[in-house]
């Protein structure tokens, strides 16, 4: 949207502020995008109540996140750190 203002009699075009939400969305998007172009998704599934279990583990020995713990645990395995 352009928004129009007469000042000193000339008329000026500025671009009107995104919204809350409409800067949410777009960060959003770009995320999601950059996710896509630049990582790969390996889905895992376990029984349901291990989910919680396995997050509260990796807390517990200091990581992050559960990606972080699984990731870890792939490349230690395969001997890459």
């Amino acid at each position: 949207m352009i928004i129009l203002s007469q000042k000193g009699g000339d008329t000026v075009g500025r671009k009107a502020t995104k919204t809350p939400e409409e800067r949410t969305a777009a960060a959003t998007t770009y995320k999601n995008t950059w996710q896509r172009d630049n990582k790969d998704r390996i889905p895992v599934t376990v029984p349901i109540g291990d989910k919680d279990r396995i997050a509260e583990w990796a807390r517990q020995k200091g990581y992050t996140s559960t990606n972080a713990y699984i990731t870890d645990l792939i490349y230690k395995d395969m001997g890459e750190r």
